[in-house]
């Protein structure tokens, strides 16, 4: 894949089906396999596309998309990531992680919930955070949507001293 005619833009309501493309090559390393059809991932993704909290990356060269990430400036986090799997290991996530983060206010706390180190496919996305400065906030397991998760967070400020 060329990525150097990737593109990273703020996604819009037509740029649904796109990300549900995407939503169908890792649901189930997100542990929903028919996110498509899931209803209360259709009703976060039409939101976030209509807040204009999400970021899409489009491969220009073979006009496809390749990835997406949602955020939430009320809450300051990130609320969704993926890369279709054809592009994994490009370093398109970590630049939508980036171009979010650029989105988000960097003089308060960054937010996420993201899968227990216990859980192997979700590492990817662990050692993505880690490397942008996220630590495990408790180490907490809780129960959302019933998958386990973890809430990690990110404060600039810690991390310049």
């Amino acid at each position: 894949m060329n990525i150097h005619k990737m593109e990273y833009k703020l996604a819009k309501p037509d740029d649904l089906s796109k990300w549900l493309e995407v939503a169908d090559s890792v649901g189930k390393i997100m542990r929903v396999p028919d996110m498509r059809n899931d209803i209360n991932f259709l009703n976060y993704a039409k939101r976030k596309l209509e807040q204009n909290n999400a970021i899409m990356a489009y491969d220009g060269h073979h006009k496809n998309c390749a990835g997406f990430i949602g955020f939430s400036y009320n809450n300051n986090s990130i609320t969704w990531l993926g890369v279709k799997k054809e592009y994994h290991n490009q370093g398109i996530g970590s630049k939508l992680l980036s171009a979010a983060l650029n989105e988000l206010n960097q003089n308060k706390t960054i937010r996420l919930n993201t899968y227990p180190e216990n859980y192997l496919p979700g590492q990817p996305a662990r050692k993505l955070y880690f490397k942008y400065g996220f630590v495990e906030t408790t180490g907490d397991i809780f129960i959302h949507d019933g998958l386990e998760m973890v809430e990690m967070s990110l404060d600039y400020d810690i991390n310049e001293k």
